[in-house]
Order: structure tokens, then C-alpha cells, then sequence
């Protein structure tokens, strides 16, 4: 399969590559997908560059999030998963392989159904921003009728909160940095 790869740490341009890597094979419990779109991440970056943590593997293919289609599963996967449209979320996380190449390998429950009606590109954005937001407003509780105060409402994660908090049934405030950013954040509050 083609991949994005690294074997040191480093700025994109020093140290990413690109190239024919062995097509992993799922596990028991895991399936394998066809990566249509993978999602790039701040965590994705900062590790890249050592901001976060030494390699903890000789070569990492990047990226945590990505979206595409099952088309192998591991014993004990139902085969009805098979040709499923799923968005993946923390891909690489505990293994060096991510969605930045053609398959990836995760544990089933980390392969979530993504409708027809939702594109790949949607669903590659969903991992990381959207359980970060989720965590956020709901570690505390029921949001049904309070107020809250999303800053950077116009980022993926502020606009994954905005829609959340507003399906909780919350009156939703954000900041935002320019009026581009504000006509972002308001297509957010009226969908």
C-alpha cells in the first residue's frame, strides 16, 4: 500500500515520506479500511515534530482520524461490516500506524458507521475535534437549558461544540478572532 511515513522526528518537509509499505491485516476484533480522507490533528503534528514525546516506534505512519470504507475484518468482527462507511478515531494511538496511507488496522469499536448522507471528508474531522468538544461539554452533565461560552467557535473542535451544545438543548455563546471566523461560527448556530 502507499503511505505517508517518518523515521525521525521533524519539520514535514525534513523528514515525511511517501511509499510502498506491506498492507496490514486485521486481528481478532479489528477491522481493516480503505482510507478515502484522513484527518490531520494539532496532536498529529506535535508528535511529528517531538514537541510531545521522542518516537515511541522506528517508523510511524501519521494521522489519528480518517474515514473511508471496511474491506477486511478479524475473527470475531460480524462480516456484515464488510463495505461499511465508517469514520476512524484514534488510529495511531498505542501503535505506529495512522490513516495518512491506503488501509489501516483498528480495533473494531473504533471504526464508527458514517452515513451516506455524511461525506468522508466529514467524517475524518469527527474523531479527535468532535470527542474533545463532547468531553468538554458533557463531563459535567446535562447541558438542557444552560448557557454556554464556546471560545474559538470557529475551529473544528468550537464548531463540533457549537452543534453538540446546541443539540443538548443549551443557549450557545462563542469568541471568535475575525469576522470570517464569525460568519463561520453563525452558519454553525443556525444549522
Amino acid at each position: 500500500m502507499k503511505a505517508a511515513y517518518y523515521e525521525a522526528q521533524g519539520s514535514a518537509r525534513d523528514v515525511l515520506k511517501v511509499g510502498e509499505l506491506p498492507t496490514p491485516e486485521p486481528g481478532s476484533d479489528e477491522v481493516r479500511v480503505r482510507i478515502h480522507v484522513s484527518g490531520l490533528n494539532p496532536t498529529d503534528v506535535k508528535a511529528r515534530t517531538g514537541f510531545s514525546a521522542e518516537m515511541p516506534y522506528p517508523r510511524i505512519i501519521p494521522h489519528q482520524d480518517g474515514a473511508g470504507v471496511i474491506d477486511a475484518v478479524g475473527a470475531n468482527v460480524p462480516p456484515d461490516r464488510l463495505g461499511e462507511r465508517v469514520w476512524v478515531y484514534e488510529a495511531q494511538y498505542g501503535r505506529a500506524t495512522g490513516t495518512a496511507a491506503e488501509f489501516v488496522v483498528v480495533p473494531a469499536r473504533q471504526a464508527v458507521h458514517l452515513p451516506d448522507t455524511t461525506s468522508f471528508e466529514v467524517g475524518a474531522s469527527l474523531g479527535i475535534p468532535a470527542l474533545t468538544a463532547h468531553r468538554c461539554l458533557f463531563s459535567d452533565g446535562s447541558l438542557k437549558g444552560r448557557r454556554v461560552l464556546i471560545h474559538g467557535g470557529a475551529g473544528v473542535v468550537g464548531t463540533a461544540a457549537i452543534l453538540l451544545a446546541k443539540w443538548a438543548g443549551a443557549w450557545v455563546s462563542t469568541t471568535v478572532m475575525s469576522s470570517e471566523q464569525a460568519t463561520v461560527a453563525e452558519k454553525m448556530a443556525l444549522i
